[in-house]
């Protein structure tokens, strides 16, 4: 006896309100005016039952209204598309919740799920702002500070902002061109030095220091020091290789 399909059976012969209260997820219906037909128990768990035939947009963020209302508006006018947005709702006691909303348009009026992603948007928004910080941090100090691939130019993936005022360009100038690259800067007599000292310390896996010329910007040479690291996988292949890159004063 196939049970899958008996169950099937069975949930497809129930009641459409019954039937809806199977779904994991918070299922609405919408009247064509965008107020609140029918629910079930998900949508309730997540913000409540709602008062008779109030307006889904009541539940929208002030900020995220006129999203919600443009969506109406294009389904309106096309109804074979759909609409699937992240929006913001506010819960009737005021907590602020994320949710992933797909809207379709239907016969007499709008369908509706609702996701809660909060959880996952909190995360998402907690690392951004970890990412800023470090940036600032990274930003604010008086040498360059790089990220980049193990090759010949020396081509960069990340340079910090200090980079203007060690070599006279500006951070993004260096950053995956590989028309003007780091090893563009290194003085012509010093560039095979650095490519052997580095991939020396990266072949036994050591950090390399390095002491080394530069030609900035404004054509003056500068002598740097460098101390970095390499970037390995799992099985010790050279991903690439990050450090600093400071001026070295004249003593």
């Amino acid at each position: 006896m196939d049970t899958r399909g008996s169950l099937l059976e069975s949930l497809l012969n129930e009641p459409t309100e019954a039937l809806l209260e199977h779904f994991p997820v918070a299922l609405l219906e919408l009247g064509d005016d965008a107020r609140i037909a029918r629910f079930n128990s998900a949508w309730v768990a997540l913000m409540d039952a709602p008062d008779t035939q109030r307006a889904l947009i009541d539940y929208v963020h002030q900020e995220d209204r006129p999203l919600w209302r443009q969506a109406l508006q294009e389904l309106r006018r096309r109804p074979e598309t759909a609409f699937n947005q992240r929006l913001r709702f506010v819960h009737p006691s005021g907590e602020l919740r994320w949710f992933e909303v797909n809207l379709k348009r239907g016969a007499d009026g709008f369908y509706l799920a609702v996701a809660d992603v909060t959880v996952h948007k909190r995360r998402e928004i907690a690392l951004q702002a970890s990412q800023r910080s470090t940036q600032s941090l990274l930003d604010s100090m008086p040498g360059l500070i790089y990220r980049g691939r193990n090759n010949r130019d020396w081509t960069m993936e990340f340079v910090s902002a200090g980079c203007l005022q060690l070599t006279g360009y500006p951070a993004q100038r260096l950053v995956d061109n590989h028309d003007f690259t780091y090893n563009s800067l290194i003085h012509p007599q010093d560039a095979d030095y650095v490519w052997r000292e580095v991939q020396y310390a990266l072949s036994r896996q050591e950090a390399f220091e390095l002491n080394y010329r530069i030609r900035c910007a404004d054509r003056s040479i500068k002598t740097v020091w460098e101390k970095g690291v390499g970037i390995y996988s799992d099985n010790r292949e050279v991903l690439g290789i990050e450090g600093a890159i400071f001026e070295r004063k004249a003593p």
